[in-house]
This record gives C-alpha cells, structure tokens and sequence, in this order.
C-alpha cells in the first residue's frame, strides 16, 4: 500500500484502528490528527464507463451486472462536452440534426470555406431544447 500523508500537515501517518464503518483509521506521527482515507477511484470508473460506451456490451455484461454499473458511473451521465464558441463569419453554413432525447438534439454543421478546400466538415455537439 502507498503511504499515507496526513492532509493538515504532510507528515507521514500510521495505522490507528478502525472506524464503526469498518474503514482503516490513521493518526499523523507528526501533529497527531486522526483521519479516515478514502481512495479516489474516480478515473478507474470514468475508464469503466468509457469502455462501456464504446463497446458493443450491454450493461448487463458489465462487471458487477447492470445495477452496480449503473450505480458506480451515474455521476459520468450527467458529464456534456461542450463545443468550443466559434466567432468566426460564415458566408454558408449548412446545419442537420438529429434528435437523441426528448429536449435534447445534435446539430452537426458543414463551413464552406475559401482555399484549397472548397468544403470542410465541422461537428458541433450542440445542447438545444426543441
């Protein structure tokens, strides 16, 4: 196990017992202050969920099965990127949607711009009520 560094201080902690929790307790050698870790998983689970997402599995055939999945990635569902604001001026811009929700819609939008590329792609994910 890493070491445990006290969070007032920065001295190294020991091991001091349990809490009723059940979780391991330690006290700081240098100020004496107790104090419960809890390990961040955070990336460990965003890792969970993005391989999800990108996979062809069902929730069910996840680790754990469907409920436990969900429970461990809710927080990752409330995440939207959003675009970058553009200011630039376009002559034309061509725009589609689609709509993946009840109040929510993509739109995808197509610059035509001066060069040697007549025409250049552009994807707005995009947040829109209807």
């Amino acid at each position: 196990m890493k070491a445990v560094y006290c969070p007032y201080c920065g001295g190294r902690a020991k091991r001091n017992g349990r809490i009723s929790s059940g979780s391991q307790r330690w006290r700081c050698t240098a100020c004496g202050a107790s104090m419960a870790v809890r390990c961040d998983d955070t990336a460990t689970r965003l890792d969970e969920f993005l391989g999800w997402l990108l996979s062809k599995d069902s929730q069910a055939a996840m680790a754990g099965g469907g409920r436990s999945f969900r429970r461990r990635t809710a927080v990752f569902w409330e995440v939207w990127p959003m675009p970058e604001c553009v200011d630039e001026v376009h002559r034309v811009v061509f725009v589609d949607g689609i709509y993946l929700a009840r109040d929510l819609v993509v739109l995808i939008a197509r610059l035509r711009r001066c060069g040697r590329k007549p025409w250049s792609s552009a994807a707005f994910g995009m947040l829109s009520p209807r």
